[in-house]
Formats: C-alpha cells, structure tokens, sequence
C-alpha cells in the first residue's frame, strides 16, 4: 500500500506532465498557424493579384456617391507628359515620287453625241481644250483564272501520198513547261504562296481562308507540298549556283543566330537550333546572301559550307569558326575593341 504522501507526489508529478503536455500542444497549434498562414501568403503572391488596389470598372456604380467625384477628380488631374512629335515638312513633288512607278490609265470625260449640244442655240459643241481634274489610286483586288492549255497537232498535206514520203509528217504547237508536273499549280500561283509566307509572316491557314473566299478551297497541305517541291526543282539548283559563287569572293561575312523549330526528330521543342547567314561584300559586285539552317553550333557546319573558300572571313569571336581551315579571320569594329585577347588573338579588323 502506497503511503499518503507517496499518492500525493504521484498526484503532482502526474499534474506537472499534463501541464507540461497541454503546453506543447499550445505551442504545435502556433506554429501550425503560423505555417498555414505561411503558405497562403505565398500562394496568394504567386498566384494571386500583384496589387491590392481594386481596378476602376467603367459604367459600375459606386456604393458612396462622393467616391466618383474623387476618382474623376485624380484621373483628370493626371498629367502625361507626350514625346515630341516631329512631322518633315512637306515638299512640292513628294506626291508625285511616291506614285511615279505606278502604271497610269487616262479616263477621258467626254459628252456623247446627244449631249454635245449647245444649251441655247442648239448648235453643235466643239473641242476647244482639255485639262486634268484629278489622280486617284485604283485597287484591283486578285483573282483566279483556270487557264486550260489545248495543243493543236499538224499534219503536212502532202506527206504520205507519193513514193518519196511514204509516211504520215505530224507536228504539235509547243506547250509551254508547268512549274510543278502533276499539277494545276502555275508559277504565279506558287510565287504568291511563298511570298505571302515567307516575305508577309501570313502563315497556310489564313491563306487558305484567303483562297476559299477567291473561290478556290486550296488545302494547307497542298500547297505546303507546292512550296516543298519548288523549293527543290527551282530554287535549290539557284541555291548551289550562288554558293559556288560565293565562294570564289575574297571577303565572306558570316553569323548565326538560335531559331526554334517544332516536331524536330530527336530534339525537344524547347531545344535550340540555328540559322546561319554568310553574305559576300559590295565590293565585288551584287551581295550574295545564303542562309543555311543547322540543328547546332558546331564549328563543322561553318566548316563544310565554307570549304574551298579562301579569303578574308568578317565574324564575332566564337570559337567554331576556328575549324574552317584556310581562311584569315577578321573581326568587326563592334567585337574588336571588347578585349585585348581578342586583339592578340585577331590582328586584322573590318
């Protein structure tokens, strides 16, 4: 049997460990809080408004009549300071420069025959001079024509009716070459598609809707394959031509840029590729300008496309350039004075 005194301390130790217990759980509960709030700040700074200010709805009603007149009294008080604005001033001809290379068709107003009478006597009006009312520009919208090409065959009359021609002499009228076999695509057609693309950014889907009001429905994929198979009949064998000629210059500058490009095999979208441009200089003659795309920057790809060329190469600092064997590398004014590596490196500027 425990003693009065023992039951007593156990009483107390008893109370001190659930005083002790309901501290700690005070004090979980804080930090729970604590940590709650926590995470909805930085949710609601994530996810949420930048500002607290709520934005002026026009045509709301406010719920205290004398808030509108403060809100109108601020906005029209603000003040907005407008860069200046400088117009050149207009000078006698430039009206006559910016049509000068459009075609012009003369409209003659003349009265017909019942209407050349005089007013008053009824005689007979005659020409005495004319003068010019006024110019105005004319849009003719485009429009599809189907031009249906018939060949007409010959035949000599009198061969094949003696000993000397004994057989049949046919001929057929030439017919002028189509642009793409197998196909009712003519060059006009094809070059409107591909400068509505390349040189206006109007990308298939909006050029179809264009050709369905023209009253042609032209599919995205049909002509996508115009734009493919001209691109390697036409524009291709001009490609390797200009790049044969290109390398015979003696100064080719050359740069790259990083271009995206969707559905590419083995690579993720989100993945870099290039465009590299090389252009020939105005020294020697009309630039050649070849773009060339490539999947890297691999000092390789400068490497086969500029093999056989030796010259005098005008590009930035980097480092790939460096596999084209049998060129001097020169740098521009704006990558030559960055550091004096690159001055040790690249005596020649351009």
């Amino acid at each position: 049997m425990q003693s009065f005194d023992e039951k007593n301390q156990r009483i107390r130790q008893l109370e001190n460990e659930n005083r002790t217990l309901q501290e700690k759980v005070i004090l979980l509960e804080h930090n729970v809080e604590i940590l709650t709030q926590a995470v909805l700040h930085a949710s609601k700074q994530r996810f949420g408004a930048s500002s607290e200010k709520t934005p002026q709805v026009y045509g709301q009603c406010f719920l205290f009549g004398e808030l509108i007149d403060e809100i109108l009294d601020k906005t029209e008080n603000k003040v907005i300071n407008i860069k200046e604005h400088k117009r050149p001033v207009r000078k006698k001809g430039d009206r006559d420069k910016l049509i000068k290379a459009l075609p012009h068709e003369v409209i003659e107003c003349v009265l017909n025959a019942e209407e050349a009478i005089c007013k008053i006597c009824g005689s007979e009006l005659k020409i005495i001079g004319k003068k010019t009312v006024r110019s105005e520009m004319e849009y003719i919208p485009a429009k599809l024509v189907m031009k249906d090409y018939v060949q007409y065959v010959y035949k000599c009359i009198e061969c094949g009716k003696n000993d000397t021609n004994p057989y049949d002499s046919i001929s057929c009228a030439p017919v002028p070459a189509p642009v793409l076999s197998h196909s009712f695509a003519s060059p006009s057609c094809v070059a409107w598609v591909m400068y509505q693309k390349y040189m206006m950014s109007v990308p298939l889907y909006r050029q179809e809707k264009d050709f369905k009001r023209m009253g042609a429905e032209l599919k995205r994929d049909m002509m996508a394959n115009w734009v493919i198979r001209s691109s390697e009949y036409w524009l291709m064998p001009l490609y390797e031509k200009m790049h044969e000629q290109l390398l015979k210059c003696s100064v080719i500058m050359g740069d790259e840029t990083t271009w995206q490009v969707n559905h590419e095999e083995g690579k993720k979208a989100s993945s870099k590729s290039y465009i590299w441009i090389h252009r020939g200089g105005n020294c020697e003659g009309p630039p050649i300008i070849l773009y060339k795309y490539t999947s890297s920057r691999s000092g390789d790809h400068a490497k086969k496309f500029l093999g056989g060329f030796h010259g005098y190469h005008v590009s930035d600092a980097y480092a790939g350039y460096e596999k084209v064997e049998g060129i001097t590398r020169c740098l521009c004014f704006s990558h030559y004075p960055r550091n004096m590596i690159i001055r040790e490196k690249f005596p020649y500027i351009a």
